[in-house]
């Protein structure tokens, strides 16, 4: 059985007859077992909850978290308040049976919408035990919209505008019962940043769903001067940990048609993000080769804010100086995986910039690296190279000698 498939009283009924009875009110205060239990699983669940990308539950947490569920009340409800925190995920293959499970939760009104507009709904009963929709904090949009996409793939007529009329309807259920969002996932969505079915999330009823959010992860994608990239600064000023994934300045396949006004836009719309934020504590940047001068030059607006910043499969190139990373001497944790690109003009700034709260600078790297960065990295660390600790055994080795 599915680990998200527990959720109707007959199911449960069918395991235990303890469960009949049980419900989960959001607004009722868990006692400490219950705070202790959630916590466990949490731990169990999150391996990272501090990580500025955003996370799964593979399938072994899953069957872990599902096991949970079957040992009493108690344990079902802390359980199930985990399971549902982050529902969609690439890992669980049956995201289109969570979609029928949140459209039981539809009013009279909003079920009247759909069947007006020709799509059938699943029935009411078996009646949810718990209030799932309450329960969201993590949204992958991506795998919600492939979940919806699946679940219309299956209705007897298929209309063309249901996907964009059920997203828009689940988005305000999650918006009404659980509020805004704690994190978000926009990845692998491809030219459908600019789509309708992800433009719903900057509509007045529903953008408050995302106005809050704290962790951002953000793929890169076409360019489109009216997307949605275009709106978030607007959108979300209160990211604290950003992720940004696959930033290459172009699609391969579109590369021939996009305009400089384009790169542009795009540009523009990624240092107006960082701008906007209130106070961001973390910037992760993975696999990433466009748009690094844009994006660092506009860390000046959170060098007080700024803690760790990790850079990892990133190409410098072209990106000039570290002016605006430089700015933030407050700085904790500073990294840097496989990057290439990196010169003396761009590091300059930091050589010249003081760190005083910075722990450590990691850097691993194939090949040969910028000199003076290595340098500059040895001596944060309090290290010298190794080439410095081989000379100066030659010299020692050559004194003994001497002195002999």
């Amino acid at each position: 059985m599915d680990a998200l498939s527990v959720t109707t009283t007959t199911e449960v009924n069918n395991l235990s007859p303890n469960f009949i009875k049980l419900e989960l009110d959001p607004s009722h205060q868990p006692t400490l077992v219950s705070d202790i239990l959630e916590e466990i699983f949490s731990l169990i669940a999150e391996t990272d909850s501090c990580s500025t990308a955003y996370y799964y539950y593979d399938h072994a947490t899953l069957k872990d978290l599902y096991s949970c569920t079957l040992v009493n009340r108690q344990w079902c409800a802390s359980a199930v308040r985990i399971l549902w925190k982050r529902p969609f995920s690439s890992f669980h293959n049956g995201g289109h049976k969570l979609i029928t499970t949140y459209l039981r939760g539809l009013d009279i009104e909003e079920r009247r919408d759909l069947k007006l507009k020709g799509i059938k709904l699943p029935t009411v009963s078996p009646i949810p035990m718990f209030n799932y929709p309450s329960l969201i904090r993590h949204l992958d949009y991506g795998e919600m919209l492939y979940a919806v996409e699946v679940w219309c793939s299956k209705l007897p007529r298929r209309r063309s505008n249901a996907v964009i009329s059920v997203m828009r309807v689940l988005l305000r259920l999650l918006l009404h019962n659980a509020g805004p969002l704690s994190s978000l996932k926009l990845a692998s969505l491809g030219e459908d940043y600019h789509n309708e079915r992800v433009m719903i999330l900057a509509e007045p009823e529903i953008r408050s769903l995302i106005t809050s959010v704290k962790l951002l992860s953000l793929d890169g994608f076409d360019y489109n001067q009216h997307g949605l990239l275009v709106r978030l600064p607007d959108l979300c000023k209160n990211i604290e940990y950003l992720h940004l994934r696959g930033w290459y300045g172009h699609h391969p396949q579109n590369e021939g048609t996009i305009t400089s006004l384009q790169k542009d836009a795009a540009a523009i719309s990624l240092r107006r993000l960082i701008k906007a934020q209130k106070s961001l504590i973390s910037l992760d940047m993975i696999d990433c080769k466009a748009y690094l001068g844009h994006i660092i030059s506009a860390l000046d607006t959170q060098s007080i804010s700024l803690r760790q910043m990790k850079f990892r499969l990133v190409d410098f190139k072209d990106c000039g100086p570290w002016d605006g990373l430089a700015t933030c001497h407050r700085l904790k944790k500073l990294e840097f995986w496989f990057c290439k690109g990196i010169t003396q003009k761009m590091i300059n700034p930091l050589i010249h910039g003081t760190f005083p709260e910075l722990e450590e600078v990691k850097m691993l790297q194939y090949g040969k690296s910028c000199e003076e960065f290595r340098i500059w990295i040895n001596n944060m660390n309090g290290t010298i190279n190794k080439e410095e600790i081989l000379e100066d055994s030659t010299d020692d080795i050559a004194e003994s000698q001497d002195e002999s």
